[in-house]
């Protein structure tokens, strides 16, 4: 066998031509299904890798036809409504399902959205119904309910999420370093000379999260030695008024850290304290440069594209199925300076 088999090589030991195996491993539904699944195994066993230049080149020739020739990526909302991504209560998945798209039509390919739950479509008819119309690559949208994936047919397709990782199924997965988030925030608001940090989130959230926002916050407080270590402050919802003042009585903070300090703002003013000159307010998870609040930029759209380009490399590589062990992909967040915390000292 040579060293580098090519689509001629398959064609020969399946006794089809070159364009046969070619449409094959596009899954082109002018091929039978059955002959599609056998040149397929046949190319896998005999290790067959698209030339990657040349995938380059379709993509380019691709382009210039109209949409409903280019292959198919499918935008897949796990939620328990349809519109679950598309109107996300976070604007990052918003932007990431924005950019993903412009992405997707950067490669060549078109996306096409289905709803996980559609008539309540089993997960054997959904991955059939997906597999006929000759769709290779899925993209799995976040998924804020908690409702575990059902078992897809894996084997049909090259699959990525955007989300917190999950142990099963092992799928590659796109996500936000929010570890990452609270330790910067946290080293941030030392640098402006706070030292009672009070971290505040709702209870679903941050299990939802893996608890990763709070773990940052634990880590990067113990950075610190000359930081009051005080408690934070964790709900079911955003605190009502005399909950925050409450807390605020007894912890005494002097910086705010939270997903949502729009729910805070208005309870700090009307309890009389200016933000930053009374206590500052910190924004885990800013949607967008330029943001009133001081915080992390999650970059949405860097979420969103990230995904796609996985996802193309996995679908032009033939990389289907679940891997032995998945690999997760953390976009860093980026400091986003804000007008709601002290400016940094002059040295």
């Amino acid at each position: 066998m040579p060293t580098h088999v090519t689509m001629a090589d398959i064609a020969r030991r399946a006794s089809v031509s070159v364009a046969t195996v070619s449409m094959s491993l596009r899954n082109k539904p002018n091929i039978p299904p059955v002959t599609r699944e056998r040149i397929t195994a046949l190319a896998r066993r005999m290790g067959y890798q698209p030339n990657p230049f040349v995938s380059a080149l379709m993509r380019s020739r691709r382009r210039s036809q109209p949409p409903s020739s280019r292959p198919v990526l499918a935008f897949v909302c796990t939620s328990n409504r349809a519109d679950g991504w598309r109107n996300s209560p976070l604007a990052t998945f918003r932007l990431a399902r924005d950019s993903a798209r412009e992405r997707t039509a950067q490669h060549g390919y078109q996306c096409q959205e289905f709803w996980l739950y559609q008539d309540n479509m089993s997960a054997d008819r959904f991955s059939r119904m997906l597999h006929t119309r000759g769709i290779q690559g899925i993209l799995l949208g976040p998924n804020l309910d908690g409702t575990p994936l059902p078992a897809l047919e894996w084997t049909f397709f090259s699959a990525v999420r955007i989300g917190m990782p999950s142990s099963a199924p092992a799928i590659p997965t796109i996500c936000n370093d929010n570890f990452l988030a609270s330790v910067t925030l946290i080293e941030e608001c030392h640098r402006r000379g706070y030292r009672r940090p009070g971290l505040v989130l709702q209870h679903a959230q941050n299990l939802r999260l893996q608890r990763r926002w709070e773990g940052g916050f634990y880590t990067g407080r113990l950075n610190f030695p000359d930081f009051v270590q005080i408690n934070p402050l964790l709900l079911d919802e955003w605190p009502t008024l005399d909950v925050l003042r409450q807390w605020l009585k007894t912890e005494k903070p002097d910086v705010i850290i939270t997903p949502a300090p729009d729910e805070l703002l208005p309870h700090l003013r009307t309890l009389g304290l200016r933000v930053p000159e009374d206590i500052g307010l910190a924004h885990l998870a800013c949607p967008e440069r330029g943001n009133r609040f001081s915080g992390i930029y999650q970059n949405g759209r860097l979420l969103g594209t990230t995904a796609v380009d996985v996802l193309v490399g996995m679908v032009e590589q033939h990389k289907k199925g679940l891997p032995p062990q998945a690999v997760t992909s953390m976009v860093e967040g980026a400091w986003n300076p804000g007008s709601t915390l002290r400016p940094l000292p002059r040295v």
